[in-house]
């Protein structure tokens, strides 16, 4: 499937993935979740980068985060493939909201908890694994939407 997209000119760049472990979450299991957004095959060869802050009322909050270049397309199709009919179907209508036509970006948010028990669910709450791809000369949205349905 990876050529096909690739003909119709859909080249990514690489995906970033953004996550918080807050002070009363488990660290251990926040990564767990950042991890099970990528198929199961290049999950142990993925470095997490761990930064420590402290929030407003100093409260320790770990940012954690990974980028995939090599598999970008694979983890995209991987991410599309695992989410409900009914997910799909709302990116499909924000999309205007969630592709950036300028830096080629498109944005989700998938549930934290949700992929920690092994599931693709969106979601825009703050509780979320965050999700940028970043397309290469990549304009044309119908593509996105093709790759969608």
């Amino acid at each position: 499937m990876e050529q096909g997209w690739k003909e119709v000119g859909f080249q990514i760049r690489e995906i970033e993935f953004t996550t918080h472990c807050h002070a009363t979450e488990d660290c251990l299991k926040v990564k767990t979740a950042l991890l099970n957004a990528l198929p199961v095959e290049i999950r142990n060869n993925m470095r997490v980068e761990e930064e420590d802050l402290e929030g407003f009322y100093g409260n320790r909050i770990k940012v954690m985060k990974m980028k995939v270049v090599e598999e970008s397309v694979n983890v995209f199709k991987y991410i599309l493939d695992n989410l409900s009919r009914t997910d799909r179907s709302l990116l499909m209508a924000s999309l205007d909201l969630r592709f950036d036509r300028r830096s080629n970006r498109f944005f989700l948010r998938l549930d934290k908890q949700a992929l920690y028990s092994g599931r693709m669910v969106l979601n825009d709450s703050d509780d979320v694994v965050k999700v940028v791809v970043y397309f290469k000369g990549f304009k044309d949205v119908g593509i996105l939407k093709t790759m969608l349905t």
